[in-house]
């Protein structure tokens, strides 16, 4: 792959950051709850307003990365540390700057607030499908959850699950201490949770032509991969799908 390719994924990689982020910050103004990914950051926030939002998220992404690098006994690439803290510090910065953008989202009435979640969700969705189609690169959230995976020897998806979930119930505990209210964890989270997935798989089988537009790389890697041969790329290998 040459410079100019690998140049390209990360400009569609940082383009996914910057949607999650927007999806992430459009989801938290609908006030019912956020992301599982974000949701200790909110409910940090909350109680610790002196410090921003964003600024939590990105602090909370860089603690997953020591997380990673304990699991896999510091046997950590330092490019891939390198590569994540900044995806944690470009993530962060992006959901300060998308909540101030986003200053006139402050829906009313409950079925605009379900209105926002279900678009945040397709926000979102589109953020995570770019980032798996440049194929380079994983942030903190996805390369903990590999980590736990290779550490005990479950699926991906498994862990995944396992790291969101206990998330959520730190968010809950945290929340029910401080404030004696679910304020960062509501049926907004349930909803993301339970249909996110689904809509990064439609956007993976329905826009492919979008992902050969960006990446025309990734049409001869999948032709040559489905004629039967075995293509090797070290910018692919930090893949979260390989």
């Amino acid at each position: 792959m040459n410079r100019m390719e690998v140049l390209r994924r990360y400009i569609v990689l940082f383009a996914g950051i910057f949607f999650i982020a927007l999806g992430v910050s459009m989801f938290t103004k609908s006030g019912l709850g956020t992301s599982a990914i974000s949701v200790i950051p909110l409910t940090l926030s909350l109680k610790f307003t002196a410090i921003s939002y964003g600024a939590w998220v990105a602090l909370f992404n860089i603690f997953l990365v020591g997380l990673e690098w304990i699991l896999l006994r510091g046997d950590m690439p330092k490019r891939e540390i390198i590569q994540q803290l900044v995806f944690a510090l470009v993530f962060g910065s992006i959901v300060d700057l998308t909540m101030y953008l986003l200053w006139f989202l402050n829906p009313q009435a409950y079925i605009e607030r379900l209105a926002v979640v279900g678009l945040s969700c397709f926000v979102m969705a589109f953020g995570v499908y770019l980032t798996l189609i440049c194929r380079v690169g994983v942030m903190a959230g996805d390369g903990f959850a590999r980590a736990l995976s290779e550490r005990i020897g479950k699926s991906f998806a498994f862990t995944r699950v396992c790291s969101d979930t206990t998330m959520l119930l730190i968010a809950v505990g945290l929340c029910m201490l401080w404030f004696g209210a679910l304020l960062s964890v509501r049926e907004g989270t349930v909803i993301v949770a339970l249909v996110c997935g689904a809509i990064v798989g439609f956007y993976t089988k329905h826009f492919k032509r979008v992902e050969y537009a960006l990446l025309p790389f990734n049409a001869t890697v999948d032709a040559a991969q489905l004629a039967g041969y075995e293509v090797i790329d070290e910018e692919l290998e930090n893949s979260p799908i390989h």
